[in-house]
């Protein structure tokens, strides 16, 4: 492979495998570790694969790297702890870190590769484990703008949207409200449908309803389905959203601003990881509303139990 055609692909999970298959699928080459090399070998279009035995080996070969891991220590082990891309990516090189953690994280990883004369975005996603299978993720990017344009044929082929939010770690303060909005919504969402079928309320006609009218939200849209088929398979765990709860609680803090309803979903998020049930999806908080109001929103064309 020509390293000026490669592209870098670090984190093969739930999100970052079906991103790479997508940009496999495009025509892409990628150089990909993760520490599932099973993983890496699962990849289609495997003669467009290159499956590095680390990080420093991926980054002597390519100058731009995709970065999906699960939280803030990974990414900055991953970038700048122990045999970290830091040292080994060329100057000029661009890191793309798309994974959602801390804006301040970012903001601290990105002075010490300028230090390297090393660009960076953050480019964190909201659409979910379906929205990266089917390429309609919605890509947040903070970063300078010559960036963002170099970037941007990657993202569109992994995403349907792709918003530049501003400076880096811009990106990520966006994804941060995004998640908040959309955990307090779930939670809104729940509590409002256990009580209306407490009531007697069949809820797909409840959720017909609200679709047309002010409480309608993605949640509803998207979570009730599921909740209604009792699947809580996870598509986004309730570990992944309590995580990204806390950075909006820490954010909060550092700039001053009062949380009063995040603080609340997150006490509710927490209980469910209590329950040994953090692996499970996050539509799953509205079964504490369930066990508390004896009801359950059960599985379409059945009765009401109450």
């Amino acid at each position: 492979m020509n390293k000026k055609n490669s592209i870098g692909f670090i984190g093969l999970g739930v999100m970052g495998f079906p991103m790479a298959s997508n940009l496999l699928r495009a025509g892409k080459e990628l150089v990909v570790f993760d520490i599932n090399a099973e993983q890496a070998a699962r990849l289609p279009y495997q003669e467009r694969v290159t499956i590095a035995s680390s990080k420093e080996e991926l980054a002597k070969q390519v100058d731009m790297v995709l970065l999906m891991l699960p939280n803030s220590p990974h990414v900055k082990e991953a970038v700048t702890g122990e045999g970290g891309l830091i040292e080994s990516l060329p100057a000029g090189a661009l890191l793309i870190d798309m994974s959602s953690i801390s804006s301040t994280v970012t903001k601290e990883i990105n002075q010490k590769l300028e230090e390297k004369n090393i660009d960076m975005l953050d480019a964190p996603v909201s659409g979910g484990q379906s929205g990266a299978m089917n390429g309609i993720l919605t890509f947040m990017v903070g970063g300078k703008k010559e960036n963002y344009d170099k970037a941007l044929e990657l993202l569109q082929i992994m995403g349907e949207k792709v918003i530049h939010c501003g400076e880096v770690g811009s990106g990520q303060t966006v994804k941060i409200v995004n998640q908040l909005m959309s955990a307090v919504n779930l939670v809104s969402m729940s509590e409002g449908f256990t009580l209306g079928v407490k009531g007697g309320v069949d809820p797909e006609i409840m959720r017909e309803v609200i679709l047309n009218g002010s409480g309608r939200c993605w949640a509803l849209e998207d979570r009730m389905p599921v909740i209604l088929d009792r699947n809580f398979e996870p598509g986004f765990t309730v570990d992944l959203h309590t995580k990204d709860i806390s950075l909006a609680l820490e954010v909060g803090k550092e700039l001053q601003v009062p949380l009063y309803a995040t603080s609340l979903v997150h006490e509710l998020f927490k209980t469910l990881q209590a329950k040994g049930e953090g692996g499970k999806d996050n539509s799953a908080v509205i079964t504490l509303y369930e066990a508390l109001a004896e009801t359950e929103v059960i599985k379409r064309n059945k009765a009401v139990i109450q």
